[in-house]
């Protein structure tokens, strides 16, 4: 009875420990999304200025050189680090991945969609013969 019981608390220590490890891992993953997420949003937000920028040195300054303005190069400048930091982010999202053992698919929620009950494919399966 004893070693029933070592072997159910043993069992029982795996799987906390095996939940604790996916849970870490899941958090890590979550954490460099959100990041990568803030990245793009910041540089959406460059993109937008520098199309309002780039839209008024046209408009009011019809003879403008808009690839020599400075505002627009530390834009173009500051997009150029953003996309170098998202690329960072996405390699180390990978190097996660890979270390852990994690796919895609794996990281992605389940599906929420409910099966059928016995009455209702029954009815459903009566309809289609008919």
């Amino acid at each position: 009875m004893a070693s029933l019981l070592d072997e159910l608390a043993k069992n029982i220590r795996t799987g906390i420990s095996s939940v604790a490890a996916k849970t870490e891992e899941l958090t890590k993953i979550g954490k460099i999304k959100v990041e990568i997420l803030g990245i793009k949003r910041n540089i959406e937000k460059s993109f937008t200025e520098l199309g309002g920028k780039v839209y008024h040195l046209i408009v009011e300054e019809k003879d403008s050189q808009v690839a020599s303005n400075a505002e627009i190069k530390k834009i173009i400048d500051q997009i150029k680090d953003l996309e170098k930091q998202l690329r960072t982010k996405n390699q180390e999202l990978e190097q996660v991945k890979v270390k852990e053992g994690t796919t895609e698919e794996s990281s992605k929620p389940k599906s929420t969609k409910k099966k059928a009950t016995p009455a209702q494919a029954k009815t459903k399966s009566q309809k289609e013969s008919s």
